[in-house]
């Protein structure tokens, strides 16, 4: 017997209820007469650094071990990783247990049928067969409507007029308003072409619009306005001596639309065309013409052969195609029809407002336009170099 009244790991029973104020021993001191059975603690203690049931005390574990779904020996349990690695779409050993997932497959673009082709190849033709429809109709209404007015006020301030008189002055009337005919139609057709521009060509953003107007793409606009105005003037120049009778009616043409001393007329070529033209020819008909044709200089060469034709007359509508082939680059390079619209501005007001007084010192002869010809040119390709290759779809801002 020990001083805890154990002796060789026993209690003496009377001892315990000393202790224990003269109570009942415990059920199983009772069952096995009074023995403590071997290797079960004593008042909930380890006995000899063994377990009782198996169960730990006061949550620690015994031996390295762990209870209730902790770890054991380190590893964890209970849907956690094996080996230190994760379960459930996680490496499992370093390795993965999915496949990762592969990079999304990109269908190609689907290639429109022949049929749809034709389609738009038509529809590429229409906006510039509705310019001169339109043009047509405007400037003949305006004109019919201002002489039937003038000839009423005229044939009552005069009633004994012959008829030889009456047609001389209906001539005059005509002739007269033929300039504010055609600002008639430039005024009318911008929000006529602006509306088809804007709903035919998927909404264009104009914000974006302004965005891409670097002032690269500014400079070349303004440079390529001076250059192509001189092209122009070399190439009229080498046609009035290879087609002297043509050039001879342009020239008459022009001095009677008097364009440049008529207010009208200077405001529909400087401020107008420039707007309308290119919403046309660079929005509308070079928008059609790229999805009907492969490539973009079959698409570029026919908006400026439209453009060429729309001046329905040999001289300007030459010029007219190489000036509009530029514009073309232009509007494809930048992605805007801002850059075609100054360019286009600048070839007008130099034309008009001081080109020829500039150069009224250049000598009216034909090696003379031949080498104003190669040099513009040269300088028109230099311009496209420095703008650059036009960029692919996914390489716009």
């Amino acid at each position: 017997m020990d001083g805890n009244e154990r002796y060789n790991g026993q209690q003496d029973m009377s001892a315990w209820q000393q202790q224990n104020g003269g109570g009942q021993a415990p059920a199983w001191q009772q069952q096995n007469g009074g023995q403590m059975p071997a290797g079960q603690p004593y008042n909930m203690q380890p006995y000899n650094g063994q377990q009782y049931n198996g169960q730990p005390y006061n949550g620690q574990p015994y031996n390295g071990q762990q209870y209730n779904g902790q770890p054991y020996n380190g590893q964890p349990y209970n849907g956690q990783s094996y080996n230190g690695q994760p379960y459930s779409g996680q490496p499992y050993n370093g390795q993965p247990y999915y496949y990762q997932q592969l990079p999304m497959y990109r269908q190609p673009p689907k290639k429109s049928g022949v049929g749809k082709k034709i389609g738009y190849f038509f529809l590429a033709l229409s906006p510039a067969a509705a310019s001169l429809i339109l043009q047509l109709v405007l400037s003949l209404a305006y004109v019919l409507i201002a002489a039937v007015i003038e000839m009423a006020s005229y044939m009552g301030q005069h009633p004994g007029a012959s008829q030889a008189e009456v047609d001389m002055v209906y001539y005059s009337v005509i002739m007269r308003n033929l300039t504010g005919g055609v600002f008639v139609y430039h005024l009318l057709s911008l929000p006529i072409f602006g509306l088809w521009y804007y709903f035919g060509c998927k909404k264009p953003k104009l914000k974006q619009s302004f965005k891409n107007v670097t002032w690269k793409a500014a400079a070349i606009a303004v440079l390529g306005g001076v250059v192509m105005c001189l092209l122009s003037t070399s190439i009229v120049g080498i046609e009035q001596y290879l087609l002297p009778k043509i050039v001879e009616n342009y020239v008459d043409m022009m001095e009677s639309v008097d364009i440049g001393n008529d207010v009208l007329s200077t405001i529909a070529a400087v401020c107008l065309a420039p707007i309308g033209e290119e919403l046309v020819c660079r929005g509308l008909i070079l928008y059609y013409a790229k999805k009907s044709l492969p490539r973009f200089f079959m698409a570029n060469i026919l908006q400026a052969a439209m453009f060429g034709l729309m001046h329905m007359n040999w001289v300007q509508g030459i010029y007219a195609f190489a000036i509009g082939l530029l514009l073309g680059y232009l509007v494809e390079r930048y992605h805007s029809l801002l850059p075609a619209m100054l360019l286009h501005f600048v070839v007008n007001f130099s034309s008009t407002v001081w080109i020829d007084k500039a150069f009224f010192w250049f000598p009216d002869e034909l090696y003379a336009y031949s080498l104003m010809f190669v040099i513009t040119l040269a300088l028109t390709l230099l311009l496209v170099l420095w703008g650059g290759k036009i960029p692919k779809k996914e390489e716009r801002a």
